[in-house]
């Protein structure tokens, strides 16, 4: 399970977000406004299954 901690760690020394980071998370880039809090939502909710069979949420961002 993804958490706030978890994305914090993934910053870079500068502060950021790297677009390899937000694309193992399944975060868009750019990424777009509200994607944390998407993101950790996502979380909380019960997994899907997208078209493809892979377990996704219902904003389409995966997380592994």
């Amino acid at each position: 399970m993804l958490t706030e901690d978890d994305i914090e760690a993934g910053r870079t020394a500068k502060g950021g977000y790297s677009r390899a980071q937000l694309a193992a998370w399944g975060v868009p880039w750019p990424p777009p406004k509200g994607w944390k809090q998407a993101l950790l939502a996502n979380e909380n909710a019960s997994p899907s299954t997208n078209a493809a069979g892979s377990t996704g949420t219902s904003h389409g961002y995966l997380c592994t």
